[in-house]
């Protein structure tokens, strides 16, 4: 995909190699398309330039303004919401949901609370994903499907999900994964 042009806000993730391997691997999908977890709004925005009718959310005040910011920016149209995961969607439906999780177990040397809101996924870093997998089937259409980012920092979970491998991409601290989420 042509690289898009992101403004970066000060307490907003900014996209690095896990948000790449979403929006380069994600296969065609279907819309309506739900991402949680928008931070700055590249991935919902390459969405919407693919043509998706594409919903964002975020925690995080500063993400919503960004993604809303970088959406104007690239000319893209995509509804933003704050609030904490499925809270603001009520009981809408989507097709597909995309999300680059907080993974990482909870560390003390974070002192940008911001940040610890995008990075930290729960003591293990598996907690935030086990929340969404739990809250999800509500909110997916038949035969809906869920493509998030894992982490081996991550520690195992279980879930009553099949799952598939979609991509992923090893470094020396460690292996990040796309994975597909079904029934």
């Amino acid at each position: 995909m042509a690289e898009i042009p992101i403004t970066n806000f000060e307490g907003v993730y900014k996209p690095a190699e896990d948000s790449l391997l979403l929006i380069n691997h994600l296969p065609d999908v279907d819309s309506p398309i739900l991402e949680i977890g928008s931070g700055t709004g590249i991935v919902s925005v390459s969405l919407a330039i693919k043509g998706h009718k594409v919903t964002a959310v975020d925690l995080n005040p500063k993400a919503v303004e960004a993604t809303k910011w970088n959406s104007e920016n690239n000319g893209v149209e995509i509804e933003v919401l704050e609030g904490d995961m499925f809270s603001p969607i009520g009981e809408r439906k989507f097709a597909t949901i995309v999300c680059n999780p907080p993974y990482l177990p909870y560390a003390e040397e974070y002192r940008d609370s911001d940040l610890e809101l995008a990075v930290e996924g729960g003591i293990n870093g598996s907690e935030f994903t086990q929340k969404l997998l739990s809250e999800a089937e509500k909110h997916l259409t038949s035969n809906g499907s869920i493509y998030m980012i894992q982490s081996s920092k991550m520690a195992a979970f279980k879930t009553k999900w099949q799952s598939k491998v979609i991509e992923q991409i090893s470094f020396f601290f460690e292996r990040i994964t796309l994975v597909r989420f079904y029934f």
